[in-house]
């Protein structure tokens, strides 16, 4: 049984997106690649959305700039499970909660949020009073 078109297109997806990774790509690089997943459409998407499970800033970057140019439909319930995903990154978290952000969705709802980051890597010892570093009195 042979590959559908759509697997096709997938694979030469794929092989483009490896072709730039750990590449230090221009803004116009960037756009460029994204111009080329937009123009594959549909096949494009499962790709893209893999890109947010590697470490890769360029992919990142690329898959970030593809997603907010997609037109509809916006794969807005994979972008979410993506978030559930142990394997995404917090980087990569926070790239798509910038995605979401752009179609519309709240960020700051503590639901979405509370599926993205882990806040407690980034927080600053105040001192373990839960204060500010500034006494009152």
């Amino acid at each position: 049984m042979g590959e559908s078109e759509g697997d096709r297109d997938a694979e030469q997806i794929r092989e483009r997106l490896k072709g730039v990774r750990g590449q230090d790509l221009t803004d116009a690089q960037v756009a460029e690649e994204v111009r080329h997943l937009l123009a594959a459409g549909e096949p494009a998407i499962p790709v893209i959305l893999n890109q947010f499970t590697d470490d890769d800033e360029t992919l990142l970057a690329v898959a970030t700039q593809a997603l907010k140019a997609w037109g509809e439909p916006r794969p807005v319930e994979p972008l979410i499970a993506l978030l559930r995903n142990p394997v995404v990154g917090d980087l990569a978290k926070a790239l798509i909660l910038n995605v979401l952000e752009s179609y519309g969705l709240d960020v700051d709802d503590p639901e979405l949020l509370g599926l993205g980051i882990n806040l407690e890597e980034y927080q600053v010892d105040s001192g373990g009073d839960g204060g500010n570093g500034r006494e009152i009195g």
